[in-house]
């Protein structure tokens, strides 16, 4: 095919797609990161998500709760949203505010009894912060300015554990906030993983940034492939705009010099540097876009392929556990005693952080991991929902629950669980049933949850998915086409 053709299906096809690329680039740069607690924290009307996105904002009111020991009516609840408290059972919910007007997203309670006293430390996005006694005051305790991805009581009943940015285990005596212990995990060995992995589970890491590398540089690069698709859908519109008005209104159209110095900056920005650099994540986050948008098909086709382990990038080899801790527990009298959660399920060492060994019970499937008082517990998108008692060596089944746990409390009425429903109370033998408790009625959505929307498409129609194909193949097309018109013209 003539240059001239090709360049002109590159340029039409281009100025079609244009506007949805930009928004696909910039919303995916948004979704990669979870942690940017604007994103988290500002609110939307309800209205503007979809019926098949309502059912995941339960979820983001509230994960995780404690109750008072010694008055089961009061309880606290905390999600990235913020912190509340009830003291009638959750017929009413206060927001609790954090000192000085702070308002950071909170990640994880540990719930200790220290002398006596109920403490409650917050894992949260800046730092760890206390309650010294159920309802007092909260204060900060550590780490400000750190995002702890993980708390949980410690192997001495003043300890905790904890997990800085899901690559560095810490311990700390929350008498001596100042002396933290960082676990020494550069050198570690792992056994018991799986020999493959399925294409579903890592086109799935793929595309949401975690499947090459560490979670950081992964992140980045899916980060690049959105700065990319904006940059090319800019600077090619921009070409093609200005080139049509200087042919237009040439009495108005700047100096040739001027003329010539504009078109080869959009060019160059638009061909030899972003549209070459960015061929690889655009591709493959488009490839997986497509996928998808095409969910349950996708799935039943994903899982039934295997890859193996050792061919696959880096990240998937666990050479190093740096990026791959989700949750950590330990156990009374036994520091060197530690489990985690992470992308291959449930690891355990009996050698401070040496050795691990996968847990043969559980799924190779991310889950919540954590312990409350002397049971912990795990669960995941497998349907498995397990706890275990100190001292037991074997998970027992929990049944009645339909989605991930996020937390656990034992209290007078028996055992309570929160998950992304609601709250569920034990019937009895681990089985559970929806409780009349409810979390509050917040009238608002998040601003995260909407740019999944907007990515998707859903905000424009539930179909639109299918009009979203065709963009993306569009870009896919432009893509390859673009290195040959380069190859042709370099700078």
């Amino acid at each position: 095919m003539k240059r001239q053709s090709l360049f002109k299906i590159h340029r039409w096809i281009g100025l079609a797609a244009a506007l949805w690329l930009f928004l696909l680039g910039i919303t995916g740069i948004f979704l990669d990161h979870d942690e940017w607690r604007w994103l988290r924290q500002t609110e939307v009307p309800e209205s503007w998500l979809s019926s098949s996105m309502m059912r995941y904002l339960p979820a983001t009111v509230m994960r995780f709760v404690a109750v008072d020991k010694n008055d089961s009516d009061n309880w606290l609840g905390g999600s990235e949203r913020g912190l509340w408290s009830t003291k009638d059972r959750g017929k009413n919910w206060e927001k609790l505010g954090f000192p000085n007007g702070q308002h950071p997203q909170v990640t994880r309670f540990a719930k200790m009894n220290v002398n006596s006293q109920q403490v409650i430390i917050m894992a949260t996005d800046d730092g760890l912060w206390i309650m010294n006694g159920f309802g007092s005051e909260i204060e900060r305790l550590a780490l400000k300015g750190r995002f702890i991805n993980m708390v949980s009581q410690g192997s001495e009943s003043d300890e905790i554990i904890g997990v800085l940015n899901f690559e560095r285990i810490f311990r700390m005596n929350i008498n001596q906030p100042s002396d933290i212990e960082f676990i020494d995990l550069d050198e570690t060995t792992i056994t018991g993983l799986p020999e493959n992995v399925t294409m579903y589970k890592f086109l799935f890491d793929l595309h949401f940034g975690y499947g090459i590398f560490s979670r950081q540089f992964s992140t980045w690069i899916n980060d690049f492939g959105g700065i990319a698709l904006m940059i090319l859908s800019m600077t090619g519109f921009l070409s093609w705009y200005y080139q049509r008005k200087w042919r237009r209104n040439k009495d108005k159209a700047p100096p040739k010099e001027r003329r010539i110095f504009l078109s080869k900056s959009f060019y160059r920005m638009h061909a030899p540097i972003i549209g070459i650099l960015g061929i690889i994540p655009i591709l493959y986050l488009s490839v997986t876009g497509i996928l998808f948008n095409h969910i349950l098909t996708f799935i039943n086709w994903g899982e039934k392929i295997d890859i193996d382990r050792s061919n696959l990038p880096y990240v998937w080899r666990y050479e190093s556990l740096k990026g791959e801790i989700d949750q950590v527990v330990t156990y009374p009298q036994n520091p060197k005693k530690m489990s985690i959660s992470t992308r291959y399920g449930v690891l355990h060492t009996k050698d401070g952080g040496k050795n691990w060994a996968k847990d043969p019970m559980t799924g190779s499937e991310r889950g919540q991991l954590f312990r409350t008082d002397d049971h912990i517990f795990y669960s995941n998108n497998l349907r498995q929902f397990f706890t275990k008692k100190d001292g037991d060596d074997k998970w027992r089944n929990m049944s009645g629950i339909p989605t991930i746990v996020y937390d656990a409390e034992f209290f007078d009425q028996g055992l309570m669980i929160k998950n992304s429903r609601g709250f569920f109370l034990e019937k009895e033998n681990y089985d559970f049933e929806m409780d009349e408790m409810k979390h509050p009625e917040l009238k608002a959505a998040t601003l995260y949850l909407f740019m999944i929307e907007i990515h998707t498409g859903n905000a424009i129609h539930p179909q639109f998915k299918w009009i979203s194909d065709i963009f993306t193949v569009m870009g896919i097309i432009m893509v390859i086409t673009g290195p040959i018109l380069w190859w042709r013209r370099k700078w």
